[in-house]
């Protein structure tokens, strides 16, 4: 007596698609820059193109070019913000922050 043949179906594994990169904006990066911005447009309001210029050179670099000192509190209005948007975005992106936003749908935002 023949034995009935048995067919088996085999079924291919479903593909993985990555959604296509879309150009999105790192918000703590971003905002680092607010202090920055906006002292060098106040500056720039009293004091023209030469005042903005002072305060975004003691801003980022810490040295008065009025007193030719070096004054490292100026740099909270600008290095060191920046610096901490930064951090705060590498370790969002270490977390997984950014892929659980981007999972859940919300358009052009990184931390």
């Amino acid at each position: 007596m023949a034995s009935k043949t048995r067919v088996i179906y085999r079924t291919k594994p479903a593909k993985r698609h990555r959604a296509k990169a879309a150009t999105t904006l790192p918000l703590a990066a971003l905002m680092g820059f607010a202090p920055l911005t906006l002292t060098t447009y106040s500056a720039f309001k009293t004091g023209g193109v030469e005042g903005a210029a002072r305060v975004a050179t003691a801003s980022l670099t810490g040295y008065n070019t009025y007193s030719k000192t070096w004054e490292y509190q100026h740099m909270w209005n600008g290095l060191f913000p920046i610096l901490i948007g930064l951090g705060v975005h590498k370790l969002a992106s270490k977390v997984g922050l950014n892929r659980a936003l981007a999972g859940a749908g919300v358009p052009f935002i990184r931390i």
